[in-house]
């Protein structure tokens, strides 16, 4: 899909997704605390936000906004973040959310992330890694070296050098948004420069990585991701 080319006309898209068509909850709250003359607490606006009907986000809402479109979760946060595509660099796409989040990715794989907890700033990996090209589950093999850059005490910042194997799991039948999906559980072990990981995808029969848990860092920890609408050149 193609890319949003600004924070308005993601605003714009999705504002009718909420029953009865309000205004999106966050703009919202962000707009009640700086539009001049009016500023209110902290409390009482995100009060009023969380009152306001929820945005209920479907598939064929989503498709309607013609915006390739992901989302991600940190730790105990169920509803996530929402980013669009807004720049491509080469097989490099950026989302950023409305509050300028963002996070780049290499097909599936998180390869940078900032303001989403603890910032990522490089993933480098090797040619042909089935989470950054369309892999069907049976040709995954093998394994990978992925370089994480972290900021450090230098200017080239911190340096993590992994090997990740790749496993086939289970089927799994997958609940995202308001569509079911058959999707293969597909494992990446992953081991070196004293850490140790397991990132997990799940991957429809053709390759396209539906969800996934990825791993952004010895800080970070684990990110969930959904690929709502893969960017499609």
């Amino acid at each position: 899909m193609k890319l949003v080319l600004g924070a308005l006309a993601v605003a714009t898209a999705l504002s009718g997704c909420s029953s009865g068509g309000n205004t999106n909850p966050i703009i919202s709250a962000v707009w009640q605390k700086v539009k001049p003359g009016a500023r209110r607490e902290a409390e009482a606006a995100t009060a009023e936000a969380a009152a306001r009907p929820q945005i209920v986000v479907t598939f064929d809402k989503i498709k309607d906004t013609g915006l390739a479109i992901i989302r991600a979760r940190v730790g105990e946060d169920t509803r996530g973040v929402m980013l669009y595509g807004r720049a491509v660099n080469d097989e490099y796409v950026t989302y950023a959310s409305q509050l300028q989040q963002t996070m780049t990715l290499q097909g599936s794989l998180i390869t940078a992330s900032r303001a989403i907890g603890f910032d990522m700033l490089s993933l480098r990996t090797d040619e042909g890694d089935p989470v950054t090209v369309l892999t069907p589950p049976d040709e995954w093999s093998g394994s990978v070296t992925r370089d994480y850059r972290f900021t450090g005490d230098t200017p080239g910042g911190r340096l993590i050098s992994v090997t990740c194997r790749f496993s086939k799991g289970p089927a799994y039948e997958l609940e995202l948004l308001d569509k079911t999906f058959d999707t293969t559980v597909m494992k990446s072990r992953c081991t070196g420069d004293g850490q140790r990981f397991t990132n997990v995808h799940l991957v429809l029969e053709d390759g396209q990585i539906m969800q996934s848990a990825q791993w952004l860092g010895p800080d970070q920890g684990m990110i969930e991701l959904d690929i709502l609408e893969p960017y499609t050149p």
